[in-house]
């Protein structure tokens, strides 16, 4: 299997901060069984497979459909490929292609979720501090990393600053309050069939 090298960033790419509202965001699930990711109940995916409430809801790693396609869901990083690629770099990065079965495998366990950016740009969820009401403001912010360009995180804006920027001591506080809501709130937006989609135009993310 090669490695989609369009997904790597480039010497000529920069980072996206263009409207992206009508694009979507993937994010992987450990299982391929749509019956066990879909709440027969509620028809929406369940929170146990948007992320783990404790490691991921602060700062969720998604990528922008488009040049990443759903196929792309299936590349895993090895242990050796992860201390290589799994950093956030700058967009125009040179970085080595990666080698199939050293730095990544193919897992055809996963399935995806997909979520409309619009769905989730600027949504407000609330908390309590202290039996005292707060809300969190939900911002998307493009990161790339030395595996995918196309790396995106959703974030949340707290009342102390931005939730993943806090101490460990007070994500792992927060978490207890938020991280159920915040997973929740994606739960009911997010899709687990691929969705019609394009690719963004490139002079939004090439120098040249």
């Amino acid at each position: 299997m090669n490695y989609p090298t369009r997904i790597l960033p480039q010497t000529s790419y920069k980072l996206i901060d263009c409207d992206l509202s009508s694009h979507y965001l993937i994010r992987y699930t450990n299982t391929n069984d749509i019956l066990e990711i879909i709440n027969p109940e509620t028809g929406f995916v369940k929170q146990e497979h948007i992320c783990t409430p404790k490691k991921h809801a602060s700062d969720l790693s998604t990528s922008l459909l488009g040049v990443f396609e759903v196929t792309h869901i299936q590349i895993q990083l090895t242990e050796v490929g992860k201390t290589k690629y799994n950093d956030y770099c700058q967009p125009d990065a040179n970085i080595d292609v990666p080698i199939f079965q050293q730095d990544f495998e193919r897992n055809t366990s996963r399935h995806f979720w997909v979520i409309l950016i619009k769905d989730i740009l600027n949504a407000e969820v609330d908390y309590l501090k202290s039996n005292t009401p707060f809300k969190a403001n939900c911002i998307i912010q493009h990161t790339p990393m030395k595996w995918n360009f196309w790396h995106f995180s959703i974030r949340w804006k707290v009342e102390d600053g931005y939730w993943h920027e806090l101490t460990e001591k007070e994500q792992e506080k927060l978490a207890k309050r938020l991280g159920s809501e915040v997973r929740a709130y994606i739960s009911k937006y997010a899709k687990v069939e691929e969705p019609n989609y394009e690719e963004l135009d490139e002079i939004l993310y090439s120098k040249e």
